[in-house]
């Protein structure tokens, strides 16, 4: 498998535990979970 430079990949967890660090992102985690699950947390 070839990778382009210059080009990352991230994953799904590794943005969720970024995400989550700081207490602020909580309400951007929630609408993110509300709008997948198509559904109110």
């Amino acid at each position: 498998m070839n990778k382009k430079p210059g080009r990352k990949i991230i994953t799904f967890d590794w943005a969720i535990k970024t995400v989550l660090r700081d207490k602020a992102n909580f309400d951007v985690l929630e609408g993110f979970l509300s709008a997948l699950l198509r559904r109110p947390i």
